[in-house]
């Protein structure tokens, strides 16, 4: 079974990779812990010192769940329009032996033992192929060949690296 499709990367989709990246990380559970942290410190603060303090720590509160996701989207937007790559459709091809990437003249393959994790999001299903690059798959560009795309790559893609959430 063999199945094909192409993707359009824009901002939107590129965020949403980004958000998975960084919020499966160490570094964003981090993020979000010390925002917990701070804000708890600012609930637990107020009455008992100067109001100024209380502030400063809704404000780094706010800094820790507000900032990253923000500078995320900036840079989603940045690494779309300033990568000529991205500003043309990628078609896929994905079957048992793996994945082919083209583009124009360009192609690239990727055998299913080289693929470090899938995992999906709401918005897409993402092959990582290094520890920092990933094939970014957008639901709506699959189509209807959603199922057959998950299909192949429960049965290619060992069961420890295949972390799609079904819902």
């Amino acid at each position: 079974m063999k199945i094909k499709f192409k993707v359009q990367m824009t901002q939107q989709y590129m965020y949403d990779f980004m958000l998975q990246h960084i919020y499966r990380s160490v570094q964003g559970v981090i993020s979000l812990l010390a925002g917990l942290a701070v804000l708890t410190l600012c609930i637990c603060s107020l009455g008992k010192v100067d109001t100024v303090y209380s502030v400063c720590y809704a404000f780094f509160a706010l800094f820790f769940w507000v900032y990253l996701p923000l500078s995320l989207w900036w840079k989603a937007k940045h690494r779309v329009l300033a990568s000529p790559m991205l500003q043309k459709p990628l078609e896929y091809e994905v079957d048992q032996r793996g994945i082919k990437t083209s583009q124009g003249k360009e192609s690239n393959f990727v055998q299913w033992d080289h693929v470090r994790k899938v995992i999906n999001s709401k918005l897409s299903v993402i092959v990582y192929v290094s520890r920092s690059n990933a094939c970014v798959w957008p639901k709506a560009a699959v189509g209807e060949k959603y199922g057959k795309l998950l299909e192949i790559m429960e049965k290619n893609v060992p069961e420890k690296k295949y972390k799609i959430r079904r819902k």
